[in-house]
């Protein structure tokens, strides 16, 4: 082996290395002279904690509850009409029948109609009657449906709890006859 082949050998490798590290040099300079590139700049993020302590006391709350209406139904309705004289009137003789019919609470409307007599005087009808009771339940009014017969007005006198109207109701109204005393009984 020939000591000095060995040497140029190393020497041609180790000049050729350093020639590749200084081209390398020189090309990375060159761009970032020409491109004006930026070294991206570390982002810091900044996180913070904040602990917060605290002490949670329960205490009882009464809250009141508002009972719910029930939702507007329609109920088949019985009733009993008393018809009678008034200081107006007295002439009108006392008379009474079972009633049926339907009352619509959403809308108020309640329609009654004649079924049975329990006390019949002489030459009278039953009359059906149809109108509106107020959202309050306590005013009934309306027209009796029958020729010569007008506007009728009834106020709750006393009240039951089969349906919202059930109760007794009294007022008046007129017909051909006259003036006439009515007690309406809702069952």
């Amino acid at each position: 082996m020939r000591a000095g082949k060995y040497k140029l050998r190393q020497k041609s490798v180790v000049q050729l290395t350093s020639l590749l590290d200084l081209l390398f040099v020189m090309i990375f300079i060159s761009l970032s002279q020409s491109k004006g590139v930026k070294v991206p700049e570390p982002e810091v993020k900044v996180v913070t904690k904040t602990i917060i302590k605290e002490k949670i006391v329960e205490k009882p709350v009464e809250v009141p509850v508002e009972p719910k209406k029930p939702k507007p139904v329609r109920y088949n309705i019985t009733a009993i009409f008393n018809f009678y004289g008034t200081p107006s009137n007295p002439a009108v003789p006392e008379g009474s029948y079972r009633m049926s019919g339907t009352y619509d609470q959403k809308t108020g409307k309640l329609f009654l109609g004649g079924i049975e007599w329990i006390n019949q005087p002489s030459s009278y009808e039953m009359v059906p009657l149809g109108g509106k009771v107020e959202a309050s339940e306590d005013l009934f009014t309306g027209r009796i449906q029958f020729q010569g017969c007008k506007k009728f007005t009834l106020r709750k006198v006393s009240k039951s709890d089969a349906t919202p109207i059930s109760g007794s109701w009294k007022g008046q109204y007129d017909c051909t006859q006259g003036s006439t005393g009515l007690t309406l009984t809702i069952q």
